[in-house]
């Protein structure tokens, strides 16, 4: 009865175990992926502006003429 009891203590400390390195892998591409969000977060706000002073500019010309 005893050897029962300890191989099942194993078998969830080893369950228990991989659940913790899983965690800590979906939690480390979290972080990737916040950063990336970021960055393209970025890249989309540069754009944005350039295409505002694009239209400011054609405006402005078409006003001049």
């Amino acid at each position: 009865m005893k050897k029962k009891l300890k191989r099942n203590e194993k078998k969830k400390k080893k369950i228990l175990r991989s659940i913790d390195k899983l965690k800590n892998k979906i939690s480390a591409k979290q972080s990737k992926l916040s950063k990336i969000d970021l960055k393209i977060a970025s890249i989309e706000k540069k754009i944005a502006e350039k295409r505002a002073s694009k239209n400011k500019e054609t405006i402005t010309a078409s006003l001049n003429n």
